[in-house]
């Protein structure tokens, strides 16, 4: 393969990382606090995104201010499926909590597919805002200047995020839950508040992951569950726990599906459940699991 090439498909590799990574970080979030596997994370991007498009197309705003603006709307969603959906099945024996938990997250997700489908008339209904900014040139390189800003912002979010859970009282809350439920419960922290604040983070996260991707690739109402799956691929590569190796995990599978992809398109989408069983036969507890 040609140096330039291979160095192109990297630098696209890693920016397609970056919006996974974002994404990831919220589902492995709210698993971390809650220990609830939201398969519905993936169809709450989709909906961002479509409500990014349909507003933008509605009003011309600025697709970026839309994100800032769509975003903590969806941390309300978020709470309020917690509450609604999550809590009342907090009383009942782990084992069916948790299954139940599964089947609901589940049904939520195909409910809002068929929503979407229904409303936008058919299920390969795909767009994308019209935004162009001018393509980067540096000798044989080409750098596109949308994914370069949507990876700046996904970085900024993801140490702010840090920057909450490290130096902030309800941060170090949601810390607590993660690393010790039961302690944190005795020593005074109201775990089932910050059981809906973590879904209300993960899927603002994740709506700002569907706003970025409908502002540099497209959104359609069945990409919902495909990219929970791979979200669940970043999240166990990477290592349960870790937000660096989720972060890492994110670039990698980027990168895995930016190179294969361009050999072989149909494989492009399967590369990522072949890294993971790579990484996991050599490091069982992910990247830098614990």
């Amino acid at each position: 393969m040609d140096t330039t090439i291979l160095v192109q498909l990297v630098i696209n590799g890693i920016l397609l990382g970056g919006v996974y990574a974002l994404a990831a970080i919220g589902l492995s979030l709210i698993f971390g606090v809650s220990g609830v596997l939201n398969l519905a994370h993936g169809e709450f991007l989709m909906l961002s995104g479509f409500l990014v498009f349909v507003l933008h197309d509605t009003f011309q705003w600025d697709p970026f201010l839309l994100v800032a603006l769509v975003a903590p709307l969806f941390f309300l969603v978020g709470y309020a499926f917690e509450k609604a959906l999550i809590r009342p099945l907090a009383a009942r024996k782990e084992h069916v909590r948790l299954a139940s938990a599964v089947l609901v997250t589940l049904g939520a997700a195909l409910i809002a597919e068929d929503f979407a489908a229904f409303f936008s008339q058919d299920v390969q209904f795909e767009k994308s805002v019209d935004l162009f900014l001018p393509t980067l040139v540096i000798g044989e390189l080409y750098l596109p200047s949308l994914k370069l800003v949507v990876f700046f912002l996904v970085m900024l979010l993801i140490l702010a995020l840090f920057l909450f859970l490290k130096f902030t009282f309800l941060g170090l809350a949601v810390q607590a839950v993660t690393q010790n439920r039961q302690g944190a419960m005795l020593n005074g922290i109201n775990t089932t508040r910050i059981n809906a604040i973590a879904f209300g983070i993960g899927t603002m996260l994740a709506a700002a992951a569907g706003g970025f991707e409908v502002i540099h690739s497209y959104v359609a109402p069945n990409i919902g569950l495909p990219l929970t799956m791979k979200y669940l691929c970043v999240i166990v590569m990477g290592g349960l726990g870790s937000f660096v190796g989720v972060a890492l995990g994110g670039i990698i599978i980027g990168l895995g599906e930016s190179i294969v992809g361009f050999f072989h398109p149909a494989w492009g989408q399967t590369v990522a459940y072949l890294l993971l069983v790579g990484v996991l036969l050599i490091r069982p507890k992910g990247l830098l699991g614990t």
